[in-house]
């Protein structure tokens, strides 16, 4: 995503409105990306530093500058660097350093340390991990590999996937997302979408760990309300890219409106953004697959149990029309007697969605469901009385065994 000093937009009143590309400047701008993919793909080996100056040597109007850095961020983004895998690096060091150490205690009256030779001496006790694909002396690649860990020394690896189009479709994606960073309150209205799109967008909420409400309004119509980043108390960086992560599930809906209440500047100045379909956002990035990772894990375990209960994401809507919806994040089902039973986890800031669905079960529920609560939350289990739902308060993860225990007494 574009980070504050790439973000081009303007106010209109209390309203944040970005700077989108129109057709004029795509096209415009359409060599300068095509320049940009073909300058890193030939870039793969180089250190971090080179492919960010060479990236940056690329010429464009003086008018695009921001956009062009903008790009070139998104490039950047997409490349995967890694440490040069010859040796580790800290080996390195304490070989050299150690040398270092010894020769400076070593030199008497007036003489100079010699480096070279204390990385000639390195390199020859290290010439069993250290190679020279380049015909390069030992001494030489010692240089290379001994801060080869630092972030601008990594090697590019892979490189970006994309057309020069993509890249510029990605920019006003980057740009959206870079304005919702400053968010404290996001709703989102859907109207006529698919069951399984809208399935797909309330895992994508989920899978990303947003606090999110949603109501049914009516037939076909949900209005998802999500907490911002500058709603929190803390990780508003880590929960700000997060809901960055979720907006590419939005922009695959047909019909829906974004509104977001924003804290904008250094003043912290209220305003709000509005989206829609009409602004041609598009995206091809793939929805996340499978249940988060950390219940990913957790059905991995249970599966090893082998018991007669089989674990899978859940696909159904809970909904009726002004009620909350719930969407369990896991359904398990007993090969022996059909029955189904739901669970929803709740993350480490959904204690008061923990006490709101608390409320829709006690107003009844049509199947019966475990709400699997973090011990951090501060939720008894005593504060569930129904007849279709139970608590689990689980200290740091959730255990297959608890879980299965409380299905064998709901059959």
């Amino acid at each position: 995503m574009l980070t504050s000093e790439h973000l081009r937009v303007r106010r209109a009143g209390g309203q944040l409105v970005p700077r989108f590309l129109d057709a004029k400047a795509r096209r415009r701008l359409l060599p300068v990306a095509e320049e940009l993919i073909g300058m890193v793909a030939g870039l793969r080996g180089r250190r971090r530093e080179e492919v960010e100056a060479a990236l940056g040597s690329v010429e464009h109007p003086p008018r695009d500058r921001m956009v062009v850095q903008g790009l070139e961020k998104l490039v950047l983004d997409r490349c995967s660097f890694a440490v040069d895998g010859r040796v580790e690096p800290s080996l390195v060091r304490e070989e050299v350093f150690r040398r270092a150490a010894a020769a400076r205690r070593a030199l008497g009256p007036g003489e100079a340390f010699d480096r070279p030779a204390v990385m000639e001496s390195a390199a020859l006790a290290l010439r069993s991990l250290v190679s020279t694909p380049r015909g390069a002396h030992g001494a030489d690649e010692l240089e290379e590999l001994l801060f080869a860990d630092l972030r601008n020394n990594e090697r590019l690896v892979d490189i970006p996937a994309v057309t020069p189009r993509a890249l510029l479709e990605r920019y006003d994606v980057a740009l959206a997302q870079g304005v919702l960073l400053r968010a404290t309150r996001v709703s989102i209205a859907l109207e006529g979408e698919s069951p399984a799109r809208v399935r797909e967008l309330f895992r994508a909420a989920r899978f990303h760990g947003l606090l999110h409400r949603v109501r049914r309004v009516d037939e076909g119509r949900y209005l998802i309300e999500l907490d911002g980043p500058f709603s929190l108390f803390s990780a508003v960086q880590k929960y700000g890219i997060k809901l960055a992560l979720f907006l590419p599930a939005v922009l695959r809906c047909e019909r829906w409106r974004l509104r977001a209440e924003l804290l904008w500047g250094k003043r912290h100045e209220p305003l709000t953004f509005e989206l829609g379909t009409e602004h041609g956002l598009a995206t091809d990035e793939r929805p996340p697959t499978g249940v988060a990772p950390h219940l990913a894990e957790f059905v991995e375990r249970f599966e090893a149990l082998e018991s007669p209960w089989k674990v899978a994401r859940n696909e159904r809507i809970f909904a009726l029309p002004g009620e909350v919806v719930c969407v369990p994040d896991l359904v398990f089902t007993s090969s022996e007697t059909g029955e189904e039973v739901f669970l929803e986890a709740f993350g480490f800031w959904s204690r008061a969605a923990v006490w709101q669905r608390i409320e829709t079960l006690a107003n009844g529920f049509p199947s019966r469901i475990i709400l699997a609560v973090g011990k951090q939350l501060r939720v008894s289990e005593e504060a569930l009385e129904s007849d279709e739902g139970e608590l689990y308060v689980y200290a740091g993860s959730m255990k297959p065994r608890a879980v299965l225990e409380r299905l064998e007494r709901a059959g």
